[in-house]
């Protein structure tokens, strides 16, 4: 019983630490905030808040506690999300890592041709 039950929460916070990133992919997320969550153009960073922070966001969007452009846009990701998902999703965005530098792409590489 005992060897059950730790195997059971052993999966289950296997599941959980993952459940987040794959909810960010899953409702288009990155779609606005980059795919390492940085944010893009207009769009906020959101990789590295605190955990409390996206979930306070996340309800009011839910609960139509805000009055804005950007709660407008948030309402429908945010309205289906359930408890265990907003707790996930901010899990997830507070574990990212952020790097202060910008990352360098090999693939993109053009040598000293100016690019052509």
């Amino acid at each position: 019983m005992k060897k059950t039950l730790l195997l059971t929460l052993f999966i289950t916070s296997l599941f959980s630490k993952e459940s987040g990133k794959v909810l960010f992919m899953k409702y288009g997320c990155y779609g606005c905030h980059g795919i390492d969550a940085q944010g893009t153009g207009g769009y906020p960073k959101l990789a590295n808040l605190p955990e409390s922070y996206i979930e306070k966001k996340l309800w009011e969007y839910k609960l139509q506690k805000v009055k804005s452009k950007r709660a407008d846009i948030m309402k429908p990701f945010a309205e289906p999300l359930t408890k265990k998902e907003i707790e996930a999703l901010a899990k997830f965005l507070h574990e990212i890592k952020t790097d202060t530098q910008e990352k360098y792409y090999e693939e993109f590489e053009t040598g000293s041709s100016c690019g052509s």
